[in-house]
């Protein structure tokens, strides 16, 4: 939707440049004023109040433009985001069924009466999470991985040591040595080799005992896998929080679920999220009620606001250098930048401020980021959308609204004096400044054109450290993690910075036309970049639907009404543009319906799905049932269509369930079967689920060839449904034991590692990495990069995450052979 969105500027901008700039540059030059520079060019310089008919026609025709292409884009966005979440891929995945509901009263939060209330919607539930609280368990798992990152690199790092005190006994013709340094074999490392570390519970590098590293590591993993084991095998009897994730059978519910009224008391059970990828869940934001969501959420606006008002002071001062002369009769010892010659004074009041504003501007999303996850926010991806918000009125005010009052730091405070005692006179002061501040905003546009655009291609920052970071990469995960890994980006910053020159376009294409041709510019190579750049570069870490895109539509209205509150201002202190006040009074008013009507008939096509696009996509596709549609004077029972089922395959897995989900009765009112039935193939309550799945699985172990053969449909559709069942649980309560990943070596020294490990429980391997000597004969760790990233077979014993459809047999793969089943079953995944 960032690609949309730029490509509505463009069109709209190249469109209204082609119209204004032949008749506004005439108008404003020929037989009018003589004011200086740029100024020149500008609203500012018609003396003949009848010229600025054509400034009201031009600010008419550009309204004209941004109603119909906001509009005509949002249609294709609404149309497209529909397509999308009925696609296969993602409506057969378990976010698109699935709820999250805050706020449970404490008497209906159980697994039970949760699935006998949301089971009212069509299809019924399917699965239900209890949200826990989870005590020390996510940082006992966190210190464990840590702690194998530290063994892998503790072993790395001595196996490389090794081959380079080996070369250099080789270099002094010192064949004995090995043999001579304690009966050591090759395969072990020299004493003095071993790693070691100081352990104190202070963290400074002369506190605590020096231990060996790797033995310190071993027991420590051996320890927390005890520990981690035992917490995730009562991980259902924690304390519960007030949230839940509700899954249904059908995609359709979710969104009736989302939309209905669920509770007798305000603001229990809401506000409800739909189609929330478990990738971006912030977990620690799952135990905030709704009440106090909302509190975090006023306190967060309040700071907001204060930084925005704060930080003008900067951004006054170096919009004030923009005008230097002014600024030195302030402050005298500025006087001395005058005397630089025309050259330097003009760089320092034309590209200086802008780069200035530049950098005041980049700190503050940081700030904005930390207020927003604060307020409760249970997705990171809304997270993203509230910096959005915060950081265009950041923009509008302390970019576009502070830097045009500000005429130089004393015209500044009579401006403020003045406002204070009339606070409608700023739409005056506006069309006062606006034309002598066009000059900034000019630079600014051109220097966000070409150097924002510049450094989006280049990746300067990317491009120096994928030559720097290899010298720091001395594991295989390390190797793997720099080549797997792509840039990611932030909506919540990149969007503001282009709305902005879309409102600057906006309130300055008709009083300064020549910022028109820079926006045209921006907005051009802005495409053309990031479409390149979210084709090969940037990598999303979570999908929205393109929900930014119709906040950047209202930001758009926003700046519409600020340009035509300053034309109306601009053309009130004219006597004789009485006429063209009235018409630009009219506009105003029907951009304000135009808003009206633009949320009444789009917005709930934001967050929802219409119930008619099921009912053709479901109902009236053969493709989509599974079963046969049940009548009024069917015969055939749910009990007899499950024994079928299990005729068929041998198995009541869980995808018997998710059959059956897709039988129909009429009339279509009719609640349809759920998990729900005493017949039910697994609980609807996940952590109980996934125990009787886990059992499953555990059950196929110690059989023969043959047998896992002719079972391997249900083994994999038991894996399938264990990963569904782990979708919305933390990560920590199903996370397995970690598996040391170690390069292979000629010395030997890895298969011992390994089997040190081995007999400490610790999983290891070797796949895929290895220490081949260079023309030195110096060690230099490598990975099959061609099967471990090109074929995405990943890291040895690491599955992708939950409720990822593209992974899921990637999932099923790891799955299986942790549970060392034949190798003929993976031939069907």
């Amino acid at each position: 939707m960032v690609l949309k969105f730029l490509r509505m500027g463009m069109v709209t901008f190249s469109i209204f440049s082609i119209v204004a700039i032949p008749i506004l540059f005439p108008i404003n030059t020929i037989n009018q004023g003589e004011l200086s520079g740029l100024n020149y060019l500008t609203m500012g310089n018609v003396i003949d109040d009848v010229r600025t008919w054509a400034h009201c026609l031009l600010a008419v025709i550009l309204s004209g433009l941004v109603w119909y292409y906001t509009f005509r884009e949002t249609k294709i966005y609404v149309n497209l985001r529909r397509r999308y979440l009925l696609s296969p891929e993602y409506a057969d995945s378990v976010a698109a069924r699935t709820i999250y509901v805050p706020s449970i009263p404490p008497n209906i939060n159980n697994a039970q009466t949760l699935e006998r209330i949301f089971s009212k919607f069509p299809g019924g539930v399917r699965r239900v999470w209890l949200n826990r609280q989870l005590d020390d368990l996510p940082e006992l798992v966190q210190d464990r991985q840590k702690a194998a990152l530290s063994l892998e690199s503790s072993i790395t790092k001595a196996i490389l040591a090794t081959y380079k005190h080996n070369m250099k006994q080789a270099k002094s013709n010192n064949n004995q040595v090995i043999e001579e340094e304690g009966g050591l074999s090759e395969s072990d490392i020299p004493e003095k080799l071993r790693p070691k570390h100081r352990e104190s519970a202070i963290p400074l590098p002369c506190f605590g005992r020096k231990v060996d590293s790797i033995h310190f590591y071993h027991q420590k993993i051996k320890e927390l896998n005890k520990t981690v084991s035992e917490k995730q095998a009562e991980a259902n009897t924690f304390k519960q929080v007030n949230s839940a994730f509700i899954e249904f059978n059908q995609q359709v519910a979710a969104h009736m679920a989302a939309q209905s009224l669920m509770h007798k008391d305000s603001m229990q059970m809401a506000p409800r999220y739909i189609q929330i990828a478990p990738s971006d869940i912030i977990w620690e934001n799952m135990n905030i009620k709704s009440y106090e969501r909302l509190f975090r959420r006023f306190a967060s606006t309040v700071i907001t606001a204060v930084i925005i008002i704060f930080w003008a002071v900067p951004v006054v001062f170096v919009q004030a250098v923009a005008n230097i002369e002014k600024l030195a009769e302030v402050l005298p010892f500025l006087s001395v930048v005058n005397e630089l010659g025309p050259t330097a004074v003009g760089i320092i009041q034309g590209i200086l401020p802008a780069v200035a504003l530049s950098i005041l501007i980049s700190l503050v999303p940081v700030i904005f980021g930390i207020l927003s996850t604060k307020e409760g926010i249970p997705q990171k991806s809304f997270v993203q959308l509230s910096v959005l918000h915060k950081f265009f009125f950041f923009q509008l005010i302390d970019v576009v609204l502070v830097s045009t009052l500000s005429g130089g730091a004393l015209a500044m405070v009579q401006q403020i004096n003045t406002i204070a005692s009339n606070p409608f006179g700023i739409i005056d002061t506006l069309s006062e400044n606006l034309p002598k501040a066009s000059t900034f905003f000019i630079t600014f546009v051109m220097l966000q054109s070409t150097n924002q655009s510049g450094q989006s291609m280049l990746q300067l920052v990317p491009y120096i450290l994928s030559y720097v970071m290899p010298f720091f990469a001395t594991t295989p995960r390390d190797i793997y993690t720099q080549k797997k890994t792509c840039p990611t980006v932030n909506l919540g910053t990149l969007i503001p910075a282009q709305t902005v020159i879309f409102v600057l376009g906006l309130e300055y294409g008709v009083i300064a036309p020549l910022i028109l041709p820079f926006v045209c510019l921006f907005f051009i190579l802005q495409y053309f970049v990031y479409l390149y750049q979210f084709l090969y570069v940037y990598e999303i870490p979570f999908e929205t639907a393109g929900r930014a895109f119709p906040r950047a539509i209202r930001h758009i209205y926003i700046g519409l009404f600020i340009a035509q509150l300053t034309l109306i201002g601009l053309f009130g202190i004219r006597t004789g543009a009485r006429g063209q006040m009235g018409v630009i009074i009219a506009t105003l008013i029907c951009t304000a319906f135009a808003l009206y009507y633009y949320d009444r008939a789009f917005k709930p096509l934001f967050k929802y799905l219409p119930v008619s696009v099921f009912d053709d996509d479901e109902s009236n596709d053969p493709k989509k049932t599974d079963v046969a549609i049940v009548t009024p004077d069917s015969n055939t029972s749910r009990e007899e269509l499950t024994s079928e089922h299990v005729v068929k395959t041998g198995y009541t897995s869980d995808d018997s369930a998710s059959s059956i989900k897709h039988m129909r009765h009429t009339p279509a009112l009719t609640k349809r079967v759920t998990n729900s039935s005493s017949n039910s193939p697994t609980s609807f309550d996940a952590y109980d689920a996934r125990k009787q799945l886990l059992a499953r699985l555990d059950a196929e172990r110690g059989k023969d060839t043959e047998e896992l053969k002719s079972e391997s449909d249900r083994i994999i559709a038991a894996a399938k449904s264990l990963y569904a069942s782990e979708s919305y649980m933390h990560p920590s309560t199903y996370t397995p034991k970690p598996t040391i990943w170690l390069p292979e070596d000629d010395l030997g020294i890895t298969q011992k590692e390994m089997k040190e490990l081995e007999s400490l429980e610790i999983d290891s391997s070797s796949r895929g990495a290895a220490i081949v000597r260079n023309d030195k004969g110096k060690g230099i760790v490598t990975i099959d990069e061609e099967s471990l990233v090109h074929d995405s077979q990943g890291i040895p014993g690491s599955g992708p995450s939950p409720a990822v459809q593209s992974n899921v047999n990637n999932y099923v793969r790891v799955l299986v052979d942790s549970y060392n089943f034949a190798n003929a079953i993976q031939a069907p995944i």
